[in-house]
């Protein structure tokens, strides 16, 4: 289902913790279409400036398309038929096939901090409901061999391979990549765009007046719509993965959907986000998951290594960036 709001001029903005300024800033008024659903388990939100006529209704026809190609629940798709295969080789779509060898390239870069085949582990898992489930150590030291990044066969003739009983989720670099490709139909057919999936924030140019774009960076300390810190971007990808998304409390211990691909169990790092920007969301996606595993100091290494632009916040509340992040995006604390 989704909700269409079309206007002309100002619209209060949605979601103020994923983005404090969709409203223009002054100047010549400019069409304003916003239309929101719900893909991938995640609440989208789309907000383009002058869109060109049928452009919001293609991109969700782009989402539903790429929801049946990547799911790992619905039946039939890319990534359904790899995970029953039982070993055999599986021809997939061109761009199934680019998610999963830059997810390789960012698991061997990560030294494994993220992995596409923990599936049979977070299988385990239930962060959700009114009955979340920590699984036995048992269970998890049961499906830990079948975690192993290395094993998932990318050939040249465009099949995968995995060994039978393995599974993949690109629950962590999927969306990233959906944003990406959405960012490209928009490009050239808007005067500005939104495309807000959840933690990943793609902000196609500028606002029709010219003026940046302010995204919020939730605070992991506070309440579901708090804001730590602004950013401000143009053309680029804004992608937060925190502890603090999908998680239950108990007896004292906090368990969130991060898994440590070595463990089997939440990322127990000093880390309770990690922003990353990046013109590629898809890159910042997977990159952000790995930074939450690897903990501050892995993190900001691993961010260097890659070339890439972060900011860091512990679960003290101290804050990490990468050198010149801060003056890059014009970071600053909010309030003020």
């Amino acid at each position: 289902m989704r909700q269409s709001n079309r206007v002309r001029g100002r619209l209060p903005a949605i979601l103020l913790a994923a983005l404090l300024a969709l409203g223009m800033a002054g100047g010549a008024a400019a069409e304003k279409v916003t239309d929101v659903g719900f893909y991938f388990d995640t609440v989208v939100t789309l907000t383009l400036y002058d869109p060109a006529d049928g452009l919001m209704q293609e991109l969700w026809s782009a989402c539903d398309r790429y929801e049946k190609l990547l799911s790992k629940t619905i039946e039939g798709s890319d990534v359904d038929r790899i995970n029953r295969s039982g070993g055999e080789a599986v021809p997939v779509d061109p761009e199934t096939w680019e998610i999963l060898a830059r997810a390789e390239e960012i698991s061997e870069a990560s030294g494994r901090a993220f992995s596409v085949t923990i599936a049979p582990v977070t299988g385990l898992w239930v962060f959700t409901g009114e009955e979340p489930y920590r699984p036995t150590d048992e269970e998890i030291a049961a499906k830990l061999p079948l975690v192993d990044d290395a094993k998932l066969v990318l050939s040249a003739d465009g099949t995968v391979s995995l060994p039978e009983g393995m599974e993949i989720d690109l629950g962590g670099i999927a969306k990233g990549y959906i944003a990406d490709r959405i960012a490209e139909l928009c490009k050239g057919r808007v005067s500005g765009a939104v495309l807000n999936f959840g933690g990943n924030v793609y902000c196609v140019g500028a606002k029709p007046d010219g003026s940046a774009f302010n995204v919020g960076i939730r605070d992991p300390q506070g309440e579901e719509f708090s804001t730590k810190a602004i950013v401000t971007v143009t053309d680029t990808s804004v992608v937060t993965s925190g502890i603090y998304e999908r998680y239950f409390i108990r007896d004292g211990v906090w368990y969130h959907h991060i898994l440590d691909p070595k463990t089997g169990v939440s990322s127990d790092s000093d880390l309770a986000s990690a922003t990353v920007v990046c013109p590629s969301s898809m890159t910042a996606d997977a990159a952000a998951t790995a930074c939450i595993v690897l903990g501050r100091e892995g993190a900001l290494e691993l961010l260097n290594r890659l070339g890439l632009d972060g900011a860091l916040i512990t679960r003290e509340g101290e804050i990490a960036m990468t050198d010149g992040f801060a003056e890059a995006y014009q970071f600053r604390l909010y309030p003020q």
